[in-house]
C-alpha cells in the first residue's frame, strides 16, 4: 500500500497546478487551492476554482475535469478519484491576494503557534499588508505575521440567509 509524504504530495500538487492552471485561464477561472490525499484506501484529487464575479456551474467543473483528467492521470501511479468544485461560502484563504480581496470578510483563522495564549481566532479581516494579517475580534486587534498562519477561511454568517 501507497503512503503519501509531504515531499511527494506537495512535488504532485506543483505538477496538478502546472497542468490545470492554462485551462482555467481559457475558461476565465481561478485556481484557490489543490489536495492530493488518501483517505481510507482511496487516492483523491480536489481541485478548487472560482470564477471572481459569478458562480461555478458544474458545466464549468465538468470542462475543468474532461480537460485535465488524462495529463493529470499520467503522473500519478495509484487509481485516484478527481473532484472539481467550487471551494463554498466558507472558501480557504490561501494566497496573501486572497487576503487583500476579503478585506471586510468575517475569517477563522488558526496558527501555528501560539498569540495571546490561543492559536484560533475569529473576527473581521480590517487588512493585509507588510506580509501582516489585521484582524479585529471583537475583543481585540490583532496583527498576526502571514508565515504564522496555518489554515484560514471565510465564516459564512447563517444569520443573514
Amino acid at each position: 500500500m501507497t503512503v503519501l509524504s509531504k515531499e511527494n504530495t506537495n512535488e504532485i500538487i506543483g505538477k496538478i497546478e502546472k497542468i490545470v492552471l492554462p485551462t482555467l485561464e481559457k475558461l476565465g477561472l481561478e485556481l484557490v487551492d489543490v489536495e492530493y490525499l488518501q483517505e481510507g484506501g482511496y487516492f483523491y484529487v480536489r481541485i478548487y476554482i472560482e470564477f471572481l464575479d459569478k458562480e461555478v456551474s458544474l458545466d464549468d467543473c465538468a470542462k475543468v475535469s474532461m480537460a485535465v483528467e488524462d495529463d493529470i492521470d499520467k503522473i500519478i501511479d495509484e487509481k485516484f478519484f478527481l473532484e472539481i468544485s467550487s471551494p463554498g461560502v466558507e472558501r480557504p484563504l490561501k494566497k496573501e491576494k486572497d487576503y487583500v480581496r476579503f478585506t471586510g470578510s468575517k475569517i477563522k483563522v488558526s496558527l501555528k503557534h501560539k498569540l495571546n495564549e490561543s492559536k484560533n481566532f475569529e473576527g473581521m479581516l480590517e487588512k493585509f499588508e507588510n506580509d501582516t494579517v489585521f484582524l479585529d475580534t471583537g475583543k481585540e486587534k490583532l496583527e498576526i505575521p502571514f508565515k504564522e498562519v496555518r489554515k484560514a477561511n471565510l465564516v459564512y454568517d447563517f444569520k443573514n440567509i
